[in-house]
């Protein structure tokens, strides 16, 4: 079968590789129907993030059963599915107690052997461990184009304002305007905020953003952003300005310092974005002389149902985010679309 297979630092392309097979009892093995490239994929082709090569990438797929192991109950042959980027085993403590991003019988797909050794999605056919837990059953009013983005894109999003506790009537602020970013801010509208603010340096992405619910876009290559929260939310006291919350899905130094800095006293500061090894862009001492709640994490795999039940009921639209669906075939040029933002490139969805 073919899939994409990253042999080192910028070698990465399709290649030919045995098509998988049942393990064990508990596993599913799909027939892909639909992937999607991330920015970590982008990120472990260019050395950001340390793995073992090669590895088989990609870790945001849907497909049909194509074999199940003995014990799988709730999927059979021909099921249409999505699963979690992280196969998890749903009986650990960690899973019991909703932490199955840490789940320390679980896999991250697609990363290497420092996340479990398992082989991603960007392929015509992938195994799933644990399928009972990792695999999703996708309701036939949603498309495949739509429940790839399930998992990592939307769900990361929805985490990130999960994290801030965002009450109706407050602020936050949304530093990123990639699929995530973009993702976070539909979820922030979920809640009825009464402002939510959208920082990017790409003015396309930003128009998106008014489209899908930021109240407020702000360019951060012309001018502070921090300056500009901070002056649309004074209140009549400086010294309380800033947003209740802020998410930053971007993952650079700049923009966490940034994030922090926006929010008001006793806030809190979500960060989703991957950060480099070793970075750190908060001022700590800022940070604990504003009060500000600091939260850092992995997407639990558990948001995936409920964001297909938002789905499934028109309340949130991922369809602006995917903005080519091309074949697998055509992953070369694909991949370099997405990592340049080229030809207005936010998300491509490959389809094998």
């Amino acid at each position: 079968m073919l899939a994409v297979v990253l042999n080192g630092r910028h070698d990465v392309g399709l290649q030919e590789v045995p098509k998988p097979v049942i393990q064990t009892d508990t596993d599913v093995v799909l027939r892909v129907t639909a992937s999607a490239i991330c920015t970590s994929d982008v990120h472990y082709a260019e050395g950001f993030l340390p793995i073992d090569e090669p590895i088989l990438l990609g870790h945001e797929f849907v497909g049909i059963v194509d074999q199940v192991g003995d014990r799988v109950r709730g999927h059979r042959v021909g099921d249409r599915v999505v699963a979690s980027p992280y196969a998890w085993c749903g009986g650990c403590e960690m899973c019991r107690k909703g932490q199955e991003s840490w789940c320390p019988n679980g896999a991250l797909f697609g990363s290497g052997k420092g996340w479990g050794d398992l082989s991603g999605g960007l392929a015509e056919y992938v195994r799933v461990p644990n399928a009972e837990d990792t695999c999703i059953r996708v309701p036939d009013t949603i498309s495949d184009e739509h429940a790839v983005l399930a998992g990592d894109v939307f769900g990361t999003g929805f985490f990130a304002v999960e994290q801030c506790d965002l009450q109706p009537g407050q602020t936050i602020a949304v530093f990123g305007a990639g699929p995530i970013g973009l993702s976070a801010v539909q979820s922030a509208a979920l809640r009825n905020p009464a402002r939510i603010f959208l920082v990017d340096v790409l003015d396309s992405r930003l128009e998106l953003g008014l489209a899908m619910g930021a109240t407020d876009i702000i360019n951060s290559s012309r001018v502070d952003p921090v300056e500009e929260i901070r002056a649309a939310t004074d209140g009549g006291h400086p010294f309380l300005s800033g947003v209740d919350a802020a998410a930053d899905c971007v993952g650079l130094e700049a923009t966490v310092d940034q994030a922090g800095k926006s929010i008001t006293k006793g806030g809190t500061l979500s960060i989703v974005g991957v950060p480099r090894p070793g970075m750190f862009g908060i001022d700590l001492q800022s940070a604990q002389f504003a009060g500000l709640t600091v939260k850092v994490g992995m997407t639990p795999q558990r948001y995936m149902r409920r964001i297909l039940g938002l789905l499934e009921r028109g309340q949130i639209d991922v369809g602006p985010l995917t903005t080519h669906i091309m074949d697998l075939k055509d992953f070369d040029r694909a991949f370099t679309m997405f990592a340049n933002h080229d030809d207005g490139c936010l998300k491509v969805v490959l389809k094998p």
